[in-house]
């Protein structure tokens, strides 16, 4: 009865541990991608951040609210 029992649970620990090893490097990359850093997208963010203080200094709101929308749209991607 516990024979049965331990090779099921020795198969099924194998097909887990084959898995993980499957999918290790794919993850492994993804997440490499998401944290390395995108210069041209803060490059985007910090002029649209300038462009948004030199038309607040200039008291332009408009531009400076269409200013922020536009840095949280790049910000976002």
């Amino acid at each position: 009865m516990i024979d049965p029992f331990i090779a099921f649970v020795l198969i099924g620990a194998t097909v887990a541990i084959a898995y993980g090893v499957a999918t290790f490097p794919r993850k492994a990359r993804e997440l490499f991608a998401a944290t390395a850093p995108k210069p041209d997208a803060e490059a985007q963010v910090i002029t649209l951040a300038k462009l948004e203080i030199a038309a607040t200094k200039r008291g332009d709101l408009l531009a400076a609210a269409n200013c922020a929308e536009q840095q949280e749209a790049a910000h976002g991607r």
